[in-house]
């Protein structure tokens, strides 16, 4: 009698077990099944971040131009402007303040010292200044693949022709190269200038930002200009259209970082 009670109690002792184990049971996976489209929207959420940003990588390169003046207020380096562009020469103006008056754009640290005398008597402060460019890299969503895809080769080819600019323009004397030497880069230039001309009226015919298509658009008006400066290095062959020709180089360089700075996607 005393083992019918120990065999009927360990029964019990089983069947209470058995109902706690399907219990527990049951709430672990309804607790699993609580968080599973948590787990499964997070995994979502970073899989969109991740497809949702490509990334052109560009390499820093160094060059350098020469300052001639530093100002608080641009209207105080206006005389200067004027009183170079009289002589034929384009500075650039750098955003500020302070405003920065450069001239030239080589890829080797040029002889300020050599400049033309004319130069000379109206700067003041005049130095070699480095400059770093590609110092972001081109960031662009997923969205509208064809039309990023295709801004990205744009800026990729860009980074290429200012690349061979800057291997080109090594000094700002027109005597530092032969006159081969001149035709044989300026022709290479100019024809890649001319496919990325190409090129970018295409991408601006669909471009739907319209900041971003303003943007590109300042590019395409300077490359336009750049062209031109190099077919008057062939022509004059003299100092001053190398430094014109360098100066409109400064001011695609400016559309190009602008336009990075500008479309590239928050990474945050």
């Amino acid at each position: 009698m005393r083992r019918l009670k120990q065999w009927g109690m360990l029964f019990w002792v089983m069947i209470l077990a058995m109902v706690f184990v399907q219990a527990a049971g049951s709430y672990v996976a309804k607790e699993l099944n609580r968080l599973e489209p948590t787990e499964h929207q997070s995994e979502l959420y970073i899989q969109e971040k991740v497809v949702k940003q490509n990334v052109l990588k560009l390499t820093p390169r160094e060059y350098y131009t020469v300052q001639i003046g530093s100002y608080p207020d641009i209207t105080d380096g206006q005389a200067v402007v004027d009183a170079l562009a009289i002589l034929g020469y384009r500075v650039f103006v750098s955003d500020g303040p302070p405003y920065q008056l450069w001239l030239g754009c080589l890829g080797a640290a040029p002889d300020s010292k050599a400049l033309p005398n004319e130069i000379i008597a109206i700067g003041s402060d005049i130095f070699v200044q480095k400059q770093i460019l590609n110092q972001l890299n081109f960031q662009f969503p997923a969205e509208d693949t064809t039309q990023w895809q295709d801004v990205a080769v744009l800026i990729a080819s860009l980074d290429v022709v200012i690349g061979h600019s800057l291997q080109m323009f090594q000094d700002y004397r027109y005597e530092a190269c032969s006159v081969d030497n001149w035709n044989s880069m300026i022709h290479q230039v100019q024809e890649e200038l001319a496919l990325i001309a190409s090129s970018g009226d295409r991408v601006l015919g669909y471009m739907k930002e319209e900041q971003s298509a303003g943007m590109l658009l300042d590019i395409l008006t300077v490359i336009n200009r750049y062209h031109e400066s190099l077919g008057l290095i062939e022509e004059k062959q003299s100092t001053k259209v190398v430094l014109l020709a360098q100066s409109c180089l400064m001011e695609l360089i400016d559309c190009y970082h602008d336009f990075i700075q500008q479309n590239s996607v928050n990474n945050e």
